[in-house]
């Protein structure tokens, strides 16, 4: 995972891109100058308008890794960027043993959004993006509904069968236009919106978060928001540099890890039999993080 985030770091260095360390990564740096012990991911914040430069720049590829903008990764959906890497499979640990979705490690890349000047406009604003993404998941037939009650039964089914009639990629960018609606640049509060796990509490003010200090991360000076105190202890509590307890230092993503490849071989999924025939194929960003929140 260091490797992919260096390569990432190397070419945004390069380009003039603006990134930072987020999520458990950041907390990361603060606390223990690089990965959490039982941390299992790497995740970046960038301006939204900085992602999609990423994207015009490298043509996909950064250095030996691939890059896929949200909505078009044969691999995984997911409203966000991803750096891949084939070195490395992981799975999703489940209570029956391994998820039946096999795929590449990865970093994220979560596009920062302009918010509104408020906390309740703020609110609204994220409702209606969780209520479009609802819209994309109907379409894609994995918003289930796995209860008895017949009247809820029916306007599952009645959704879905609208939504998929529209198409994902339809109602996918329904999403993105919500979400871009108010510009970065002209924002004097910011946030990422397109994760389940931090939700609200990741709107932040520009002016203090958005400048860039370099924090050493596994021995290499690394982007960090100025305002990370804020940052975190509106994610994880004001008393964030206190590690947690023993019997929670494990990993919130259960992931199981499947070491480089034999001779000839190379990343795929892998369909395990289900009981529900109709499957979508894909790991489901929406469906992990819905899990974690």
């Amino acid at each position: 995972m260091l490797e992919l985030l260096l390569a990432f770091d190397k070419f945004c260095e390069e380009h003039g891109l603006t990134y930072y360390l987020s999520g458990g990564t950041l907390l990361g740096a603060v606390r223990h100058q690089g990965f959490i012990p039982w941390d299992d991911d790497v995740d970046v914040n960038m301006p939204r308008t900085d992602c999609e430069k990423l994207m015009e720049l490298c043509g996909g590829q950064i250095g030996d890794f691939e890059l896929m903008p949200p909505n078009t990764s044969p691999l995984y959906f997911a409203y966000h960027w991803k750096l891949y890497s084939d070195k490395i499979l992981i799975a999703k640990r489940t209570k029956g043993g391994i998820g039946g979705k096999v795929y590449p490690i990865f970093l994220d890349i979560f596009p920062i959004e302009g918010l509104p000047s408020t906390p309740e406009l703020n609110r609204q604003h994220y409702d209606e993006i969780k209520r479009r993404k609802d819209h994309v998941r109907h379409a894609r037939n994995v918003r289930k509904y796995r209860g008895r009650n017949p009247y809820r039964i029916l306007r599952n089914r009645v959704a879905t069968r609208i939504y998929r009639s529209i198409g994902v990629s339809a109602l996918f960018d329904k999403v993105i236009e919500h979400a871009r609606s108010i510009p970065y640049e002209d924002s004097d509060y910011v946030g990422v919106m397109m994760t389940n796990v931090h939700t609200t509490e990741e709107r932040v003010e520009k002016s203090e978060y958005a400048p860039v200090i370099k924090l050493d991360f596994e021995g290499h000076p690394l982007p960090c928001p100025a305002g990370y105190d804020t940052y975190l202890s509106q994610l994880y509590g004001a008393n964030y540099m206190e590690w947690l307890p023993v019997h929670k230092r494990v990993s919130r993503h259960g992931f199981v890890t499947f070491f480089p490849f034999a001779p000839g071989e190379g990343p795929r999924i892998v369909d395990v039999p289900s009981d529900t025939a109709d499957e979508f194929p894909l790991a489901d960003d929406d469906d992990m993080q819905d899990e974690l929140a």
